[in-house]
C-alpha cells in the first residue's frame, strides 16, 4: 500500500464549491432522509467555506506587482 496522494487546493474558492456539488449528488442518491439532510448541511458548510476564500485578500506574493 503506497503513501496517500497529497491535493493542494487552489487559492480561490472553487476546489470547495466542485466538492459541495459532489456531496449535493451524493445526497440526491441517498435514502435515508437524517444522512442525506447531514450530507447537505455538509456540502453547506463547503460553500460558506469557498465564499470565504473567495473574499479574503489575496496572499502577500501575489498581491505585489512583478513589474
Amino acid at each position: 500500500m503506497g503513501a496517500p496522494k497529497r491535493v493542494v487546493a487552489s487559492a480561490d474558492g472553487q476546489h470547495y464549491r466542485e466538492v459541495a456539488t459532489k456531496l449535493r449528488d451524493l445526497a440526491r442518491q441517498c435514502r435515508f432522509p437524517g444522512t442525506r439532510q447531514e450530507i447537505l448541511e455538509l456540502a453547506s458548510r463547503y460553500e460558506v467555506r469557498a465564499n470565504h476564500l473567495d473574499t479574503r485578500s489575496p496572499p502577500e506574493d501575489l498581491a505585489q506587482d512583478p513589474c
